[in-house]
This record gives C-alpha cells, sequence and structure tokens, in this order.
C-alpha cells in the first residue's frame, strides 16, 4: 500500500459492503501502520536475540513469495529480476501476495505459481485474507520473502507475520523506519530507473544474471503486417490521476489521429474506466466506426491479444499499458508528466517518449501535496503536434504497408 498519506477523515466504519478508496487505505498505512511498525520492530529485535536464526543465502529456498499489493505495471516492470529468481533456484516455487484489484493481470502473465490475494475491498475483507494469508505462509519451510512496496508500512509487518526466514525489502531517507523490519535490506535509489532496483533487489537474493521474461505466445512481431488501430490509453490507477491528458488534448489527439493516419483508434481501460470513455466519445460526437472504447471488453489474454494483433502502435501516459506494451513488443509513444520516463522505461529503444521536464517534475510518489496543487501543466502544455510527430516516426519505423492517407 503506498504511502503518500493525506490529512483526511476516516472511520472504521467500512462493513462487509463498504468499499475502501485509495485514501482510506493510505489512512490505514499511516495511521494504523505506523505504530504497529515500532511495536514490530521492537518484538523482531527480541526473537531475533533469542531465536538466533541463520539468515545466510546459501541455503536456497522452498518458495519465495512476493509481495507487491497495488500496481500492476510495477510487477511487470519486474517481471525480468523475478523470473531470474526462478532460474536461480529451478526447485522453489515463485508466488506472490497481491490485492484482489490487480490478481486479474497478475495470474494473466503466468509467472507465479501460487497467488495469495488480500481482498482490500473493505476492512473487514483486508484484515480476514491478510491472516488467512499469513496463516498459510507460516507453514512454509524455508520460506523467503521479498517485499517490493516501497513506502509501505503495513507490508512489511505482513512480511515479519509470515515468519520467514529470509525477508527482503527496501529502504530509503522517505521511509527509514523500514530498515528494521526485514533480515536483508535494499537501497532503494529513486533517481535510477525502477527496474534497476528490482534486479538489485533479486542479485541480494543470490541471482547473477537477469533473464528476460517474455509472455508465452507473444514473439517479436513481424514487419509488413497490416493493423486496424492504434491504441490510446489515457487512464491509470487512482495514484496520480495527474498523469492524464486533459480532455481538449484527448479529442484534439483523436481528430488528428482520424484525419491524418489510416487507422482506427481503439481506446483502452478498465472495466471501470468504460463509462468514462463513453461520456467522452458522446461528448465529442465521434463516429463509432472510427473509434472503439474496448475498456473493460476483453479477459486479460484476450486483451493482450488484440493488442498484439490488431495495434500498429499505443499512445498512453505512465500507466501500466505501457509496460505491457513493451512486454509484448507493441511500438509505443508515451506521454509523461508528474513523474519521468528515465525512472519507468528503457530510453534507448526505437519508442518515443514525450516529457517536458518541467522543473518540478518529478513530484508524483514523492510529495503528499503537488507543487502545483493539482494543476498539472507539466501535462497541460503539450500540445498535439508533438505527439503526432513522434507517432510519424514510429509508424514510418514500423509500418511496412501502403496507406491512403499521406501521414503529415
Amino acid at each position: 500500500m503506498a504511502l503518500l498519506s493525506e490529512k483526511s477523515i476516516f472511520t472504521l466504519s467500512n462493513t462487509e459492503g463498504a468499499e475502501l478508496n485509495l485514501k482510506q487505505k493510505q489512512f490505514l498505512d499511516t495511521y494504523i501502520g505506523l505504530p504497529l511498525v515500532y511495536l514490530h520492530i521492537a518484538l523482531a529485535r527480541l526473537l531475533g536475540f533469542i531465536l538466533r536464526r541463520n539468515h545466510h543465502v546459501e541455503q536456497a529456498p522452498n518458495e519465495i513469495c512476493i509481495i507487491k499489493l497495488l500496481g500492476f505495471g510495477s510487477v511487470i516492470m519486474a517481471s525480468d529480476a523475478l523470473y531470474s529468481l526462478k532460474v536461480k533456484y529451478p526447485d522453489a516455487r515463485l508466488t506472490i501476495i497481491c490485492s484482489k484489484s490487480i490478481e486479474e493481470g497478475i495470474r494473466s502473465i503466468r509467472l507465479f505459481e501460487t497467488v495469495y490475494v488480500i481482498d482490500d475491498r473493505n476492512f473487514f475483507r483486508l484484515v480476514c485474507s491478510s491472516l488467512a494469508t499469513v496463516a498459510r505462509l507460516q507453514r512454509r519451510r524455508r520460506l523467503w520473502i521479498a517485499d517490493l512496496e516501497v513506502y509501505s508500512k503495513l507490508t512489511g509487518i505482513l512480511s515479519a507475520w509470515t515468519l520467514a526466514l529470509n525477508r527482503f525489502g527496501f529502504y530509503f531517507n522517505q521511509v527509514p523506519f523500514r530498515y528494521n523490519l526485514y533480515t536483508h535490506h535494499v537501497y532503494f535509489n529513486t533517481v535510477i530507473n525502477v527496474e534497476d532496483n528490482y534486479e538489485e533487489m533479486v542479485r541480494a537474493m543470490g541471482v547473477t544474471a537477469i533473464t528476460p521474461y517474455t509472455i508465452k505466445g507473444f514473439p517479436p512481431r513481424q514487419q509488413g503486417k497490416a493493423y486496424t488501430y492504434i491504441a490510446l490509453n489515457n487512464t491509470c490507477s487512482e495514484l496520480a490521476r495527474e498523469r492524464r491528458l486533459t480532455d481538449a488534448q484527448l479529442q484534439a489527439l483523436c481528430s488528428e489521429l482520424l484525419r491524418l493516419t489510416p487507422y482506427k483508434i481503439a481506446l483502452l481501460g478498465a472495466p471501470s474506466d468504460r463509462e468514462a470513455n463513453e461520456q467522452f466519445l458522446d461528448s465529442h460526437n465521434f463516429d463509432r466506426a472510427q473509434i472503439t472504447n474496448i475498456a473493460g471488453q476483453y479477459e486479460f489474454e484476450a486483451y493482450y491479444r488484440f493488442l498484439y494483433e490488431e495495434c500498429a502502435l499505443m499512445v498512453t501516459i505512465d500507466s501500466a499499458p505501457l509496460h505491457i506494451a513493451n512486454k509484448l513488443n507493441i511500438p509505443n509513444l508515451s506521454i509523461w508528466g508528474p513523474t519521468s520516463p528515465q525512472s519507468r522505461i528503457d530510453l534507448n529503444t526505437a519508442n518515443e517518449y514525450l516529457y517536458l521536464g518541467v522543473n518540478c517534475s518529478p513530484c508524483a510518489h514523492f510529495v503528499d501535496k503537488l507543487p502545483c496543487g493539482g494543476d498539472n501543466f507539466c501535462i497541460k502544455n503539450i500540445t498535439t503536434a508533438p505527439i503526432i510527430n513522434k507517432i510519424q516516426k514510429l509508424l514510418l519505423l514500423y509500418s511496412g504497408h501502403d496507406t491512403d492517407k499521406t501521414f503529415l
């Protein structure tokens, strides 16, 4: 659970039918998690002194359990590092603890043998599913835990309660208390690519070589294939909604793509984004034969197949579809504002990115209150012309068939 705590009124009256939103989860992590952290630090030190367990990594584990409650895109970014653990320890089961909200995505990449689900839809389910997961893991012999959350307090406590022989976790100066919750500590460097931090984590676990992970059934795409759509994603999680283009920017981009390219547009999104996409299309009277709202239309594997088989490229903000495109070898243009591309993608590929690099960016994930107060001019000041120019570069590089429209 991400920290980024906001002072908001919260009540534990969330019963079976009341869903927890992001702010409430942050409240739990901050105001319940912090007192528990210090209690568990004291307990961990006492038990460590009494038990004198051997935390060396020479003896291979029977199970390696990853903790990543939020952020499906982060799991995709970590997939090469995590797959390298399977290569290093072929006899160990690779499992993951994740939240209900990303369970389907986690299962779709087929990297983990078991998915332990924390049902965070309300407080009651959160507590019960957490206790059930801990109880299952406490029975495991030679269990290792790798906590990929960076800001969370409660995931550190969760890892301690599994009684894992070795617990690996990130630390840096914004969350110094985390250093006391794990047996092995990995510095999280905020100025390098996050994938490099994940690789440092698995190196601390004994990995010496990183083996790329590919989703089965999606080899590198062949040049010359004709595609129908350009995939367009302007959706993201609750955290840092300021990553999104404005409605006016999205409308202008769609209009130019339809005018200047031979492709139709596929608007991406989760089931929860479908209504917003419909409202956008209705408000601008777009021809529904030219723009398709596929938000929530496909199960994950069919969604991957649609992107891979039907889309010439993807245009997206900083969100999970970007990392899906990279994993599926789909050309893409990514648009950045309150987050920075150098921390999330490889800048040395043929893919394109657009980033104004204003003085206050990156800010998301680092501060509770954004410097702009939510007026995300780092995104709003991006005009359509440079986006179109970068799309042109991608199409000229990857398109191998004639078109009936002249592209700029």
